[in-house]
């Protein structure tokens, strides 16, 4: 219901209201007054009957007559009753019926009269059946008290009191039309400014730049001036809200954190970019649960730790890889999670908010691995031959000098080991200027058919030793974008390789072919092969298929992962598999190169 509406319906209540009170009041009012008017009346006629009727000699004889007489002067209906009660006159009975009728003496105004002189009631009559308004007056006669009654039907006042209603529904409805008209006008003036405040507030929903402007000093006027005013507060609000806003996501965007916020209820509230690439969230997920999302128990644990207990935490967790084609990181991450409550214990009760801040530290630790499994193997690998050289050199100060057959036996361990030792430290040095970028390279156009030739005629006589035949299939011409010096070294390590880890009487082929702007370099043998599960961990520093069998051999179990860390520095890549005669087959992809280009 509209306001106009309102305004109507509240002035036409009131208007029935108060007509409804005004015609209960005025007929109250003018019903007693008619009444009291009659009920005098009354007592003057029944005093004047009286003293007529006190005036006749044979009362008894003449009471009918005489009491139709009477009626016709008095208006009303007049009863004469004797001394004992009965009723000798009535104009209103036959006077062959009055014995019919029972004794009066009872009736309230006749005994009032009798006891008091005078009395007077108002009810239904038993003889006429009809409203009627006694007054009776007592008589002293000779033989007794004799009662004069007469009575009054009050027709007149009822006429009065219809006429009189009908004449104040007549003026109630024309009150009320008036009063509806005059409502009609004013809601029409006042519904009018409220529709266009209205209607402006409605337009600063979308522009707050609107205003109301409206005049007077009324409070509508107030109204709209306060409307105005809050337009502008919300307008200055919201610019600096947005601006909030846009540092705030522009500092969400950037971070290369991953920020998790979860409201009250325990639904995700805002996840940044960063999270989402680092947990390969897809979908939206605010109004998830964490858990549903994440699918981590350990953060699950730690976000409702923080939300109860409203204490900042940290834990580092787990995330498992997902599924093939499911949600979730692709690989296994670790996770560093700083956890604090949104909401002070004073401010709400109940769990509150969380914000987690995620730090991935999954290459952390696996170089915190890698180091310590490095430094592991290599005081492990160090420790090997220092031994060997520390129990020759004391078998030799022992006694063993005076023993030349067996002193050069000794001496021939003594140099061994220290050769061992000092290709182990030379390629430490060589790894640790990789890693440090102290290594620096000149790449450039290389011919790698030239460089694969000198690469296998450095390990000619180790392959002649165990008749292992060395080919070299690469096309004259081929140029690849490398640093000589490493490529010379990455050749070198893979053919010694290729030669130590296979029996005597192999083969090894190394060839390459040009492929979409990049040369494909293999080296490949026909020995055993690796075995799969070994071929993801070779390019480990000391990592080995076979350790006793490679450290029999005399390697340190760094050349492979020399060779990983010079091809990547020169923008190629390596793997390795098994060929198609079983043999290992590693593969070094590199640039391809044209004639005259530069070093750099």
């Amino acid at each position: 219901m509209g306001i106009r509406s309102k305004l109507i319906a509240f002035t036409v209540g009131i208007a029935v209201l108060a007509a409804v009170v005004f015609d209960g009041y005025v007929m109250k009012t003018l019903g007693a007054e008619l009444g009291e008017q009659t009920e005098a009346e009354l007592a003057v006629r029944t005093e004047l009957v009286a003293a007529t009727v006190a005036r006749e000699g044979d009362l008894a004889a003449e009471s009918a007559a005489l009491a139709a007489a009477l009626s016709e002067r008095a208006g009303a209906r007049v009863t004469l009753i004797d001394p004992s009660g009965v009723v000798r006159g009535d104009s209103s009975v036959a006077p062959e019926r009055l014995v019919e009728l029972e004794a009066h003496a009872t009736r309230d105004e006749v005994a009032d009269a009798r006891h008091h002189g005078a009395g007077r009631s108002e009810r239904v009559s038993k003889t006429t059946q009809m409203r009627m308004l006694y007054a009776a007056r007592r008589l002293d006669r000779p033989d007794g008290p004799w009662v004069v009654r007469l009575a009054f039907e009050p027709i007149a006042i009822d006429r009065s009191l219809s006429a009189a209603r009908a004449r104040v529904v007549q003026g109630t409805l024309l009150a009320l039309a008036l009063a509806v008209s005059a409502a009609l006008l004013g809601s029409r003036a006042l519904s009018g400014r409220l529709v266009y405040l209205t209607g402006v507030a409605r337009e600063m929903r979308g522009d707050l730049s609107r205003r109301a402007r409206v005049q007077g000093r009324d409070e509508i006027a107030a109204l709209g001036s306060a409307l105005d005013d809050l337009a502008e507060s919300l307008e200055h609000s919201r610019r600096e809200l947005g601006g909030e806003g846009e540092r705030f996501g522009a500092v969400l965007e950037s971070m290369r954190e991953g920020v998790l916020v979860i409201d009250e209820e325990g639904d995700i509230a805002l996840v940044n970019p960063a999270l989402s690439q680092l947990l390969g969230i897809r979908g939206d997920a605010v109004g998830r649960p964490p858990i549903e999302v994440l699918r981590s128990a350990s953060l699950h644990e730690l976000i409702e730790e923080v939300a109860l207990a409203r204490a900042a935490a940290t834990r580092e967790i787990e995330i498992a890889p997902a599924a093939p084609g499911s949600a979730g990181p692709p690989g296994r991450r670790i996770l560093v999670v700083n956890a604090a409550p949104l909401a002070l214990p004073a401010q709400s009760r109940g769990a509150a908010g969380v914000v987690a801040v995620f730090f991935d530290v999954t290459e952390l630790r696996r170089i915190e691995g890698l180091q310590r499994n490095f430094i592991a193997n290599a005081s492990h690998e160090l420790r090997t031959p220092v031994a060997s050289i520390r129990a020759s050199s004391e078998t030799l100060l022992g006694g063993a000098l005076d023993d030349p057959e067996a002193a050069r036996d000794f001496v021939e361990v003594i140099e061994r080991n220290a050769a061992r030792l000092h290709r182990l430290v030379n390629d430490l040095l060589d790894l640790s200027r990789i890693d440090g970028r102290e290594r620096p390279l000149s790449q450039g156009a290389v011919d790698l058919a030239a460089q694969a030739e000198a690469a296998v005629a450095l390990l000619r006589e180790r392959a002649r030793d165990k008749r292992t035949e060395v080919k070299v299939d690469v096309a004259p011409g081929t140029l690849v974008a490398a640093d000589a010096r490493a490529l010379d070294q990455v050749l070198t390590n893979l053919v010694d390789n290729a030669i130590h880890h296979t029996p005597d009487g192999s083969r090894v082929v190394v060839r390459a072919r040009a492929a979409n702007g990049r040369v494909v370099l293999e080296v490949e043998d026909n020995g055993p092969g690796i075995p799969p599960v070994h071929q993801g961990r070779v390019f480990e520093r000391f990592y080995r298929v076979d350790p006793g069998r490679s450290r029999a051999s005399g390697g340190t179990g760094l050349g492979l992962s020399i060779a990983k860390h010079l091809v990547e520095a020169m923008s190629g890549d390596i793997l390795v598999t098994n060929g198609a005669a079983g043999g290992a087959l590693f593969r070094v992809t590199l640039p391809g190169a044209t004639a005259g280009a530069q070093q750099r």
